[in-house]
């Protein structure tokens, strides 16, 4: 990894993983990323104390922490006062089934990642995560980045957000194009090349 877009310099990161030697592997690769800034705490309990005082630029938090499931802890950080709940959180895990992919989405998570995780696999998903243009929804039940990753508009025609486009069309604002205009613009036309 020779180019210089695939660096971190600055990022300051909190791992929370109980596992040193899993750990230890993932200070490896964000060092080799250029993220020389990381703070790593083994459970849940003590990554809600660090961050009620320290900010982060990006959050790694093991699946299965000794006090709890990650999603408790991704679900409690999105409801934490800012910078903390707006931070790009990835949840690491060697057990990627489906509902422990859904929960970690549910609760907040920007992004699931399975173990073993490539150097680069890790760095695009930080830069996805970062640079992630979805907005940050709060609702009742849900903060967190809006989990749909393309609008389709609002299911079944009911919006959900306070930015869902309306189903409804509305009255023209010009007057209809004739068949004839309609027939112009699609009709093929031949082209002379040379």
């Amino acid at each position: 990894m020779t180019d210089a877009r695939l660096r971190l310099d600055g990022v300051t990161a909190l791992i929370v993983d109980g596992d040193k030697h899993a750990v230890g592997l993932m200070q490896q690769m964000l060092r080799g990323l250029g993220l020389e800034s990381t703070t790593v705490v083994e459970t849940g309990d003590r990554a809600r104390n660090i961050l009620k005082t320290t900010s982060f630029d990006l959050c790694l938090i093991e699946a299965e922490l000794e006090d709890m499931n990650a999603a408790d802890l991704v679900s409690e950080i999105r409801h934490m006062p800012p910078p903390a709940k707006h931070m790009p959180i990835i949840v690491v895990t060697s057990y990627a089934h489906m509902r422990n992919i859904t929960r970690a989405r549910d609760a907040g998570a920007h992004l699931v990642v399975k173990k073993p995780v490539s150097p680069k696999v890790l760095f695009d998903r930080i830069d996805w995560a970062a640079s992630d243009s979805r907005p940050f929804v709060e609702a009742s039940k849900y903060a967190g980045p809006d989990r749909r990753f393309k609008f389709a508009g609002p299911p079944d025609g009911v919006g959900r957000r306070d930015n869902d486009l309306s189903p409804e069309v509305g009255d023209a604002t010009e007057p209809n194009m004739s068949q004839a205009e309609i027939d112009a613009l699609i009709k093929p036309t031949r082209v002379m090349t040379e």
